[in-house]
C-alpha cells in the first residue's frame, strides 16, 4: 500500500484508512479518524443588546404600554371529592397548629407557676374540709393534651365532611346563582 492511499493526494484532501475486513461501504462515521491540523469553524458572538440608555427616543416613541388583559370567569361546577381532599389536607394542618398551641399554652403556664397557683385558690375558695378537688390532677399535661387530640380530630373529620357538603350545595345553586365570579389578569 503507499502512502498517497492512505493519506490521499493533496488534491482530494486527507482520507481516513479503511478498517481492516470492511469495504467502504461498511464504515461508519465512528469508525473514521478525525482530521488533525485543521482548525474548526467558529462564528464570531452576536453583539449584546443595547441597553435602554443608548436607545434614541425616537425609537422609544413608537412602543405603546398594552394594558393588561382581564378575563371574567365563573366558577360554574366544584368537584365535591377534591374539595374534600383539599379541606382535609388543609384541617390536618389546622389540627397540628391546634395541638401545638395547647402544648405550648400549657408548658408556658406551668413554667410560670400559673396552674399552681390557680389550684391553690380553688383550694381556698373551696376549702379542704370535706371535698378534695385537685386542679392540678385536672390540668395535667397527658389530659389536656388528650382533649386538644380529641378536639382536633373532631375538626378534621367536621372539615372535611362540612368543605365536601358545602360543594355539593354550591353546584346545586350554580343554576340560580350562575357562579362566583373570577377575575384574571397577566397583570403582575
Amino acid at each position: 500500500m503507499s502512502s498517497s492511499a492512505v493519506t490521499g493526494t493533496p488534491a482530494e484532501g486527507p482520507v481516513a484508512p479503511t478498517p481492516i475486513g470492511r469495504s467502504l461501504g461498511q464504515v461508519s462515521s465512528r469508525d473514521a479518524t478525525p482530521v488533525v491540523g485543521i482548525p474548526p469553524v467558529l462564528e464570531p458572538p452576536a453583539p449584546p443588546p443595547p441597553s435602554p440608555d443608548q436607545i434614541p427616543e425616537t425609537a422609544l416613541r413608537g412602543r405603546v404600554r398594552r394594558a393588561p388583559r382581564r378575563a371574567r370567569l365563573y366558577v360554574y361546577r366544584l368537584d365535591a371529592w377534591s374539595v374534600m381532599k383539599v379541606a382535609f389536607m388543609l384541617s390536618v394542618a389546622m389540627a397540628i397548629v391546634i395541638v401545638s398551641a395547647v402544648a405550648g399554652t400549657w408548658y408556658l403556664l406551668d413554667y410560670s407557676g400559673v396552674i399552681a397557683t390557680m389550684s391553690r385558690n380553688v383550694d381556698e375558695v373551696i376549702g379542704s374540709g370535706t371535698t378534695t378537688f385537685d386542679l392540678e390532677a385536672v390540668l395535667a399535661f397527658d389530659r389536656v393534651m388528650g382533649l386538644a387530640v380529641v378536639i382536633a380530630a373532631l375538626e378534621i373529620v367536621l372539615v372535611s365532611i362540612l368543605a365536601g357538603i358545602f360543594a355539593v350545595l354550591y353546584n346545586l345553586t350554580v343554576g340560580i346563582t350562575g357562579g362566583v365570579e373570577v377575575t384574571f389578569t397577566d397583570a403582575f
